[in-house]
């Protein structure tokens, strides 16, 4: 299949991917910054992304992690499918219990919600001066600046620690991060100081 046909059927089965205008911007975040070599990703899914953004650049090196065994195995078809099984590896694991002494010039966030200050502190030692960690879904669905969009409780105790994270990464003194509300689910990129 080719990343069309990925998406759509990704977004007829309900697994999450990116938004397009998320998709484009972070694409042209990476077309921008020319030092974005190697790239890991928390968060799958089928390996969308991780392609889009493989596709950029011949030497563009990604590690994903991906907690779902069976969304794992979907996206390491679709990225053989696609003939970039030497540049994207899928790891099938929970990000927390992975374990890498490589440095990556980018770390992209897209995972569970509630746990991206976890993943950050996780994967700080894996980031060098420069490096940049990029989080989707800041916004998301609109629901962290405007809670009464639901009413689930669950729901609820995740917005709230988004909302938490988003403003704690922007104070953080480790990083420059600007926030893209529009962009998205809303995206934040921070760099390393």
């Amino acid at each position: 299949m080719n990343l069309e046909e990925i998406l759509k059927e990704a977004r007829s089965e309900k697994i999450p991917v990116m938004l397009d205008d998320g998709i484009v911007f972070l694409c042209d975040f990476i077309k921008s910054h020319e030092q974005i070599h190697r790239i890991l990703e928390i968060g799958t899914a089928v390996g969308y992304s991780a392609m889009q953004m493989a596709l950029l650049r011949d030497d563009i090196q990604i590690d994903t992690l991906e907690i779902n065994a069976e969304l794992a195995e979907k996206a390491k078809h679709n990225i053989m499918d696609n003939d970039l099984e030497d540049r994207i590896h899928v790891y099938l694991t929970d990000a927390m219990d992975y374990q890498t002494d490589r440095i990556y010039d980018m770390i992209f966030v897209d995972a569970a919600k509630a746990q991206y200050g976890r993943y950050m502190e996780h994967f700080l030692k894996n980031a060098k001066e420069g490096s940049f960690f990029v989080f989707d879904n800041l916004q998301f669905h609109g629901m962290v600046d405007n809670p009464s969009l639901t009413k689930n409780r669950g729901t609820l105790q995740m917005i709230k620690k988004i909302g938490v994270f988003r403003e704690e990464i922007q104070k953080d003194p480790r990083f420059k991060t600007d926030y893209y509300a529009d962009k998205g689910d809303g995206i934040a990129i921070s760099r390393v100081l």
